[in-house]
């Protein structure tokens, strides 16, 4: 049963029986969240931290879930739904046999971003951070690129593109991606912007949401996927995959015999042989080509939600508060946790020091250790003990470089970037803030 809650001054708001926020973090969340009857970790998941990056938190205000749209039907209606939801026929322009694709697909045109700067290339590589710095929370225009190497070393490259998100960092290094929709509209621009040269293509896609989920593909970013959120009749759009220049190549299943329909959510493998789908009732492990190879997960509708890759051979996800791994074998899952008194995981990392969690209630996420009795510890980061969000960008060595910034609610105007050591508890600012000042909207880990 879908219920949709607006949750607003949620003190005293509980998830089984537990007060959702914890203590010392802010208590109003002013968005709307789905929950699947109860409050669930996949509602709180799916409403306020659907989004991957610092832009999640600056889009709260006119945030909702995938789920709400598919319940509710589209944003704009009318003529405009009748023809996004043709569909094109099989093969190279649609999809998958019986697989239908979405119309409202244009192909690229060129685009270019002046005041272009220079970066030694030859060293970026594995540990390198990708940033889009503003000049504070409330600037307005384009924010500035910059790169920024593992020694903490800033390299500004020229501006990116107005009016847009960064979304993914290509696995060569070589280009950037970048989402542009308007709230009100059901017209997703996608921008694939080369950071050698600054000249790129911008293509556009419908959606039915403002938070559709796009990346590019793996290894080196040769396509890009993209899904376009709900449906008027209450499913989900397939996923789909674009050369760079916005040439639809695949449409993939959005229904599977075990799994069910698709959820949403989707992962691509560090080589770019499989995708792992969210679904209605688990998972599903599906071929580069589309064509389903098992479910991974049948747990039954709702409970569990994608979160992550947890090794190369397994997929993390938050079921009911507990973070479990699932091996691509189809075996049985591996419990990473056991006790959990509030909100919902959002990703978890492996260090030689130990397991580390992002932890989310409230708009607001934070950084916990995951302990062997199955607990967590909650981490306070040195130098950003007030901050309303702490989101991990990876892993690299001993270090966590996290992206902290102010919740949802605006007790704090800052984002910066740090590198984070938690065996040490030492961290180093390395883009906005202290580090050459700025807001920092969105980075990336290339990794």
């Amino acid at each position: 049963m879908l219920l949709q809650v607006a949750v607003r001054d949620i003190g005293q708001l509980t998830y089984m029986g537990n007060v959702l926020c914890p203590p010392g973090h802010n208590q109003t969340a002013a968005a709307s969240v789905l929950m699947d009857g109860p409050i669930s970790p996949r509602g709180v998941q799916m409403g306020i931290f659907t989004l991957r990056r610092a832009g999640r938190i600056r889009r709260l205000a006119i945030a909702t879930s995938l789920s709400a749209l598919a319940l509710a039907g589209v944003m704009a209606g009318g003529a405009t739904t009748a023809r996004a939801l043709s569909t094109a026929a099989a093969g190279p322009a649609g999809g998958s046999a019986g697989v239908s694709c979405p119309a409202g697909n244009t192909a690229g045109a060129a685009i270019s971003s002046s005041s272009w700067g220079g970066v030694p290339w030859r060293r970026v590589g594995r540990g390198w951070i990708l940033g889009d710095l503003a000049k504070s929370q409330s600037a307005t225009g384009p924010g500035t690129l910059y790169l920024v190497s593992p020694g903490g070393q800033r390299y500004r490259l020229g501006r990116a593109p107005a009016g847009a998100m960064l979304e993914d960092w290509s696995g060569s290094g070589a280009d950037a991606l970048f989402l542009a929709q308007d709230p009100n509209s059901t017209a997703a621009s996608i921008i694939v912007l080369n950071l050698h040269t600054g000249r790129g293509t911008r293509f556009t896609a419908y959606s039915g949401t403002p938070f559709p989920g796009l990346s590019f593909s793996r290894p080196t970013g040769a396509a890009v996927l993209f899904q376009g959120g709900a449906t008027p009749n209450g499913g989900f759009l397939p996923v789909q995959r674009f050369s760079l220049t916005g040439v639809r190549e695949l449409c993939y299943p959005t229904q599977f015999p075990q799994a069910g329909a698709i959820d949403g959510r989707f992962l691509e493998n560090a080589s770019g042989t499989e995708l792992v789908f969210d679904t209605q009732n688990g998972l599903e492990l599906v071929s580069n080509a589309g064509r389903p190879i098992r479910a991974l997960a049948t747990h039954g509708p709702g409970g569990c939600g994608l979160l992550s890759w947890w090794s190369n051979q397994s997929v993390l996800t938050d079921c009911s508060g507990q973070l479990l791994a699932y091996p691509l074998s189809g075996g049985r899952p591996d419990q990473l946790t056991s006790s959990r008194d509030t909100g919902a995981f959002l990703g978890a990392w492996h260090l030689a020091s130990g397991n580390y969690a992002e932890a989310a209630a409230c708009g607001s996420t934070w950084l916990e250790r995951l302990n062997r009795n199955g607990t967590a510890t909650i981490l306070s980061i040195p130098g950003a003990v007030d901050a309303g969000t702490v989101q991990p960008l990876g892993t690299y060595g001993d270090q966590l470089p996290l992206l902290i910034g102010g919740g949802c609610d605006g007790h704090v105007s800052f984002s910066f970037v740090d590198w984070y050591n938690p065996g040490a508890n030492a961290a180093r600012t390395v883009l906005g803030g202290r580090a050459g000042g700025g807001y920092v909207t969105d980075a990336i880990l290339l990794g």
